[in-house]
């Protein structure tokens, strides 16, 4: 495993973390910029945190893009679901 793949690996993990933690707590977007901050925690650029994100679109998370004309053309996800973890109110007693 390549350096650059095993930072991607550690994104990804951390990224299916910190978005199962929003969706539990209620949370139902996600800013690009927090993407974009969680990557270069593991070293990756901006462009290679947000190509991992979208790449991971059905498999950590399900939402829709809020769209910008400003490059690179979104700047938030709205959630509609985080296949990894369960919200509170969804819990069966």
């Amino acid at each position: 495993m390549t350096e650059s793949q095993r930072r991607r690996q550690e994104f990804a993990r951390a990224l299916r973390n910190e978005l199962a933690e929003l969706w539990r707590e209620g949370e139902d977007s996600v800013d690009r910029a927090r993407v974009e901050e969680l990557g270069r925690r593991f070293g990756l650029d901006e462009t290679e945190a947000r190509e991992t994100f979208v790449a991971f679109r059905g498999d950590i998370w399900e939402g829709e893009f809020v769209e910008t004309d400003e490059e690179p053309g979104w700047e938030a996800v709205v959630l509609e679901d985080v296949p990894t973890a369960a919200r509170p109110d969804s819990s069966i007693p």
